[in-house]
């Protein structure tokens, strides 16, 4: 239940903000376990802004493994080589296309054992925007949904998980074409 996913070292990889994946696997896993302690704090790592949500078919160690093959073709994978990479055009990052054509960001990480950030790009193919809180909403409706503790899913309980364990407030209502709707339809296996 780790932040980069067990991905090659120096890539620094969040897959709970980024990898639909490794969430769909986190789902089955906490919904077996019911540990909300531990889901809550798993949670915080997806912060509070919007994101690019990968959800193509690559696993988090496949992208990793292209990358650093990218980055070794291109001599910046040290340290050193890959900060100057990263600044040759005059920008702190690098697009770079994987073998499923998606687009992901290159950038440096505060981590120095994991200096390689990556996210997908914006709007990249597999990917959608999501809200954090969205994305947060969607894990824990599916958890308990998973888990039977919840049959149905509607506006009521949905704004009950947001209050009760996102101190979030509550939405007018859920449709199939809300955002929430939309990420659970996504993440369901």
């Amino acid at each position: 239940m780790e932040e980069n996913c067990a991905v090659s070292l120096p890539i620094n990889f969040n897959c709970w903000k980024h990898h639909a994946g490794f969430i769909k696997q986190q789902i089955q896993t906490f919904s077996q376990t019911s540990n909300l302690a531990l889901l809550k704090k798993q949670l915080l790592k997806i912060g509070d802004s919007q994101m690019d949500l990968y959800f193509g078919k690559l696993a988090p160690s496949e992208i990793s493994k292209e990358i650093i093959f990218y980055l070794k073709k291109e001599k910046s994978f040290s340290f050193d080589k890959y900060f100057g990479f990263l600044k040759s055009e005059g920008r702190d990052y690098k697009l770079v296309r994987l073998s499923d054509k998606s687009i992901w960001t290159l950038r440096l990480s505060e981590n120095s054992e994991r200096y390689v950030h990556i996210h997908p790009g914006r709007y990249s193919l597999h990917t959608i925007r999501v809200k954090a809180t969205t994305l947060k909403t969607a894990i824990l409706v599916l958890c308990f949904k998973r888990a039977k503790e919840i049959e149905v899913v509607n506006t009521e309980i949905v704004n009950g998980i947001r209050k009760k364990y996102l101190n979030e407030p509550p939405l007018k209502s859920i449709s199939k074409a809300s955002g929430i709707c939309r990420v659970m339809d996504l993440l369901r296996e």
